[in-house]
């Protein structure tokens, strides 16, 4: 498999009020999928020994670049909006993977650096469980 850059990245939010794009300023985006854990130590066992259970909410974060005027994409994660990530690691080419993640914005941070770039970053609530596939 052929190795990609980061900037590859495409990043939707699809929610009530539209589409907006993520990956146009991003510097930073992660996705930690995880499940449950069950516990099957028993008897003469002298390590813990675990099986895979259900699936549980991933954590899901995001940092971009604010840009001056533009409120559109502050509004669109705004708290409590509920919505789907549309998330391509390597672009939007044929066969490419694309990941679908239900999620519920938790709502944008700020930065506000004297002398840099201000960013805002933003965490997602994964609620349901995510469809991997390909474009």
């Amino acid at each position: 498999m052929t190795a990609f850059s980061g900037s590859a990245l495409y990043l939707a939010w699809a929610y009530s009020g539209g589409t907006v794009m993520l990956q146009t300023d991003f510097r930073q985006f992660a996705w930690e999928p995880s499940l449950n854990l069950i516990d099957s130590t028993a008897g003469a066992d002298t390590f813990q020994e675990s099986i895979p259970g259900i699936g549980i909410p991933g954590n899901i974060s995001l940092t971009t670049v604010m840009q001056s005027g533009g409120t559109a994409l502050i509004s669109a994660l705004a708290k409590g909006n509920q919505g789907t990530l549309i998330f391509g690691p390597a672009g939007t080419a044929t066969g490419q993977p694309k990941s679908s993640i239900p999620a519920i914005s938790m709502g944008p941070r700020y930065s506000q650096p004297y002398n840099d770039v201000v960013e805002f970053s933003v965490d997602f609530h994964q609620s349901a469980q995510h469809t991997d596939g390909a474009w």
